[in-house]
């Protein structure tokens, strides 16, 4: 038995429910198990309830042991004072108000089924090679699966709204500021995406500003603030890089980031950071308002354009400093654009669109749909299990119920585990 398990039984009331009676003897009638708590105290609120015929409504808390009260410090924390339902699995120890009365307890073992607890330990608990339910999944249909990815979709654009809007906070309400960092995070992928991010928040947006007139200011104040103008100089370029730089350095009294530690390996050389960035200058030397062009643009055809440029004229045959390389344009192609669209530009669209008051799910949805389903190890194996993935919508839903349900073994707050458990 789990703290997971035992909340699913009490939020569904998955248990035998006549002659309940807590461990003193007190009879039971539960009207409502109360609204699941995901804050701070007790496990349920509001929930109502009958004890020996006197009618209560407060809060109940949910544990393994009723020792595990003491475990907690609930003991110490006065917003436990109003629990009027202990419900436990093992009833080990005797629990008490602060004034030394008992705080009535159900031990749930005694009213419910064994084949509900066998269910789960064989659906979830078993070793599995990819996620706990995969032997399962033939009973959760494909329309079920699009109403549920859609769901997590919208989750996992709010948690990138959230960070956003903490973001904003800490600079003042400054959209374009926080617009900047974002992207550049986006530029950065999940190799040096936190250190783009780092990158960019050692840069006042007003010298972004008054930089981007010349593309060479912005390539040396970016490629300067990640760290890679650093001495010896590597050939002309970064020499002519590097002497920009020191003069922007100065002029802003600019400091690096400690947390910026750029990286190359394991990319491959289209996405290396010196691609990126210059790349990124070219996008802020193209769009004098690329903050309001992307919250305010109706057409996603309109937006790829403030995105379709070409890294300098240097990095035709280079992807590092004075390492040439075959001659090759270094555009930011349509299959980099679509990542930046569901990372970055949706997300940033959403939050904007959320302090504006205006449709929140609209600006989620109307770009999203278009963007093709991502291909990765862990969507290969969704595949694999015949999950349907028709765009990014479901690619981005999959990713984040792997990454934030099935890792953790959070199978009863997962809607694919409430429907095989449901039946039982």
């Amino acid at each position: 038995m789990n703290e997971s398990l035992l909340h699913f039984l009490w939020r569904f009331q998955k248990f035998t429910k006549s002659s309940l009676q807590t461990v003193n003897g007190e009879s039971l009638e539960i009207l409502f198990p109360g609204h699941l708590n995901s804050l701070s105290g007790p496990d349920f609120s509001e929930a109502k309830l009958y004890l020996d015929q006197l009618y209560w409504c407060g809060a109940v808390e949910l544990h393994v042991n009723a020792s595990d009260w003491f475990r907690h410090a609930h003991h110490t924390d006065s917003s436990y004072d109003n629990v009027i339902l202990h419900v436990v699995w093992n009833f080990d120890s005797d629990v008490c108000y602060p004034k030394g009365t008992p705080i009535p307890t159900l031990e749930l073992r005694n009213y419910v089924d064994e084949k509900v607890v066998e269910n789960y330990n064989s659906n979830f608990r078993k070793k599995t090679q990819f996620i706990p339910c995969e032997s399962q999944l033939t009973a959760f249909s494909s329309s079920k699966w699009l109403a549920f990815q859609e769901r997590l979709f919208v989750e996992r654009m709010e948690w990138r709204t959230r960070t956003i809007r903490e973001a904003l906070q800490q600079s003042k309400n400054d959209w374009e500021a926080v617009f900047f960092s974002v992207l550049a995070k986006g530029f950065g992928l999940n190799l040096n995406g936190n250190s783009f991010y780092a990158m960019a928040q050692s840069i006042p947006f007003k010298c972004v500003l008054q930089t981007r007139t010349d593309v060479l200011n912005l390539e040396a104040l970016f490629m300067g603030q990640a760290g890679l103008l650093k001495l010896p100089q590597k050939g002309n370029y970064h020499a002519e890089l590097y002497q920009r730089y020191q003069y922007l350095k100065s002029k802003y009294k600019l400091s690096i980031n400690p947390l910026v530690k750029i990286h190359f390996a394991r990319l491959r050389p289209p996405n290396f950071p010196t691609i990126r960035l210059a790349q990124l200058a070219k996008v802020y030397a193209k769009s004098a308002a690329l903050f309001q062009a992307v919250v305010q643009g109706t057409s996603l055809s309109n937006c790829y354009e403030l995105f379709k440029v070409e890294a300098g004229e240097y990095w035709k045959n280079h992807y590092n400093f004075d390492v040439e390389s075959k001659p090759q344009p270094k555009t930011l192609n349509k299959r980099f654009f679509e990542l930046l669209l569901i990372n970055t530009l949706i997300p940033i669209r959403n939050a904007y669109a959320n302090y504006c008051g205006k449709g929140v799910e609209d600006a989620l949805f109307e770009w999203a749909v278009s963007v093709p389903a991502e291909n990765n190890r862990i969507l290969s194996q969704f595949k694999a299990l015949e999950v349907p993935q028709i765009n990014a919508i479901a690619s981005q839903a999959l990713l984040h119920l792997h990454k934030n349900y099935c890792t953790f073994t959070k199978c009863l707050s997962c809607q694919v585990g409430y429907e095989l458990m449901k039946t039982e």
